[in-house]
């Protein structure tokens, strides 16, 4: 368990595919999972945008607990 997830700042879980070998996080062909602060999703946004990253579930963060977007989404 990555204990980023319970940090105060961490506000987002991203599950995501790295499309390109330019991606800042993962090497081409891997699945990540990352903990984010609200400028931290704001890059992988900008990297999705980019088409370095294929986010594919997002979830949101409080004292530890995710609370997903959807039920079926990747967890």
């Amino acid at each position: 368990m990555d204990l980023a997830r319970f940090d105060e700042a961490t506000k987002h879980m991203i599950i995501f595919d790295v499309l390109t070998n330019k991606s800042p996080v993962g090497w081409k062909g891997e699945r990540n999972r990352l903990y984010l602060s609200e400028a931290g999703y704001q890059k992988a946004l900008d990297n999705q945008k980019a088409g370095n990253i294929k986010i594919i579930s997002h979830a949101n963060v409080a004292r530890g607990n995710l609370y997903y977007d959807r039920r079926d989404m990747a967890r």
